[in-house]
């Protein structure tokens, strides 16, 4: 799209899973030409769905993983039903070609003669094997942007150990932190935080990239290590650490300093035992204002919560107090009254409380999208606003292959002929080979 702050910007998508493709849609987002490579002939598990061609009877006994597709069920063709690729895949153009076979290696080599980013998050050396690593592709061409996203990064003891999400957030220290006073890790449960955050500060580092070689007209590589980013988000449990010896360990959903702070049991009108708010107290106006919101303005100048030391110590009878009130009242409603009394306070959302928020409603965050194979859904919007730059939501996910023609023909001047044999050969389709099951 033109006038868009990235619109002169090509991005070859060689990303998977969540992180890389996440990063990728801001980059779309800001009006970049995405050109996803995808294959027919390989199935790249946890992307365009868990596995290639589930039944429907599959699907509905894998719990969460089989809700990720539309009305629960795969249909004919899965791979474009899955809720995970297609709630990053906005703003995109897919491509199919076989990187396994040689002639595959050179369409992708000539596709980055013509592009400026190249964005990757494979296993570490895997593109080296096709010769689509940095060194290779820079001699095809010297501008460009090569943004890869290795969990341990590209040197080091640990660069070629495979990873995920859980295991990201685990060696970045963060897994150690969270749950309960008194817990150990089996009680924290997986959030895969590293792949959101990465997401963003993914794209911001091509961006930089791409200023930098607007200075000097050369590209270069850009390491982006996963675990080294999370790392980034713990730095006062690092420096206690490093300056007094010492190990902070879970505080459940307490603060170190602010009391009361925790997570309190409301009113269950659904009987589903699963309705919650939270609130966190630091400064005393504070405290009165919470005082006054739950009916009790005695506690206000009882020595055991005289200031925010004293009632930490006594945070255990705080949350007996507290939660006495809170079991009678509507999750929204209480933080909607605490809010009014100058209290920090949330309801505990549960997924449909997030899609009928009518904050978010009132903003316009969520977009209807229209899916030709998913369906009409509603899509979680933008991370930022620009004042001045509307960013795009233009076209949902792409299908597998869909914008075949507009690459072999339009980007890298193919012929019927070539068309004809590199779909004969595997390459150019819009389903997975019947042999990838």
């Amino acid at each position: 799209m033109s006038g868009m702050p990235l619109s002169r910007i090509r991005v070859l998508d060689l990303s998977l899973i969540w992180a890389g493709p996440n990063a990728v849609m801001m980059l779309g987002d800001l009006g970049a030409e995405i050109v996803r490579i995808e294959s027919t002939q390989h199935h790249i598990t946890n992307t365009r769905g868990f596995v290639p061609r589930p039944s429907k009877e599959t699907v509905q006994k894998l719990g969460y993983v089989g809700s990720l597709y539309a009305d629960l069920d795969p249909k004919d063709a899965p791979w474009n039903r899955h809720a995970m690729f297609n709630s990053l895949g906005r703003n995109k153009y897919s491509m199919t070609v076989d990187l396994t076979k040689p002639e595959g290696c050179q369409i992708v080599q000539d596709l980055v003669k013509v592009s400026d980013v190249l964005v990757e998050n494979q296993s570490v050396g895997l593109l080296r094997r096709f010769g689509l690593d940095y060194e290779s592709v820079r001699a095809l061409n010297p501008t460009l942007v090569y943004l890869t996203l290795p969990i341990y990064g590209l040197s080091g003891p640990y660069s070629d150990y495979m990873g995920f999400g859980a295991q990201g957030e685990a060696m970045a220290g963060v897994l150690s932190l969270r749950g309960y006073r008194n817990s150990d890790p089996t009680t924290a449960g997986i959030a895969n935080h590293m792949d959101a955050t990465t997401g963003v500060a993914a794209a911001y580092a091509a961006m930089l990239g791409l200023m930098e070689r607007d200075q000097t007209g050369g590209g270069q590589l850009i390491e982006f290590s996963q675990v080294e980013h999370l790392i980034q988000q713990i730095g006062g449990p690092l420096m206690d650490a490093v300056m007094n010896n010492r190990a902070q360990t879970p505080l459940g959903n307490r603060d170190p300093v602010r009391a009361p702070q925790g997570v309190y049991r409301c009113k269950d009108e659904d009987r589903s035992d699963d309705r919650w708010i939270v609130l966190t107290v630091g400064a005393d106006d504070e405290w009165t204002g919470l005082c006054t919101a739950i009916g009790r303005p005695e506690l206000i100048e009882d020595p055991r919560f005289e200031d925010m030391f004293v009632r930490s110590a006594n945070h255990d009878e705080l949350d007996k107090i507290i939660e006495e009130w809170s079991t009678q009242q509507d999750p929204r409603l209480a933080a909607e009254l605490l809010q009014q009394h100058g209290v920090p306070a949330g309801m505990v959302a549960q997924d449909f409380d997030v899609l009928e928020d009518p904050h978010l409603d009132a903003r316009g965050f969520f977009h209807q999208i229209d899916h030709p194979e998913a369906g009409r859904h509603r899509y979680p919007g933008h991370t930022y606003r620009l004042s001045k730059t509307p960013l795009r939501f233009d076209s949902p996910a792409p299908l597998l292959g869909e914008q075949n023609d507009y690459v072999y023909r339009g980007l890298l001047g193919f012929g019927e002929a070539d068309i004809q044999r590199l779909t004969e050969t595997g390459h150019i389709g819009t389903a997975y080979a019947d042999h990838v099951r």
